[in-house]
């Protein structure tokens, strides 16, 4: 389990949200914890992140990023994933939230 300093999961500031696409393995806890942010694709199986940048290298997704001013159940999400695929990165500090 992973440990934060501020657990408020409302949050305000400016964050990135990012989806690993090579670690995801499609176990879909963070479609049923936020339908909002994540589904899963019928093209690989694996989560996206709605309205996401897509990062593609050699004709192949490998990750998605969304900035978002408040992390609302997204961070649920990124600590329930089992493998570690979902990332919160604070933009004003630069910090590694998850």
């Amino acid at each position: 389990m992973r440990l934060y300093q501020n657990r408020d999961v409302n949050c305000m500031g400016r964050y990135r949200a990012e989806l690993d696409k090579n670690a995801c393995q499609g176990f879909g806890a963070c479609v049923e914890l936020c339908p909002d942010f994540f589904q899963l694709t019928d093209v690989d199986g694996k989560s996206s992140i709605e309205g996401a940048k897509k990062v593609v290298k050699a004709n192949q997704t490998v990750s998605e990023t969304l900035e978002i001013d408040k992390l609302e159940c997204i961070r649920e999400a990124a600590e329930a994933c089992p493998f570690n695929a979902i990332h919160i990165v604070n933009l004003e500090t630069g910090e590694k939230l998850i």
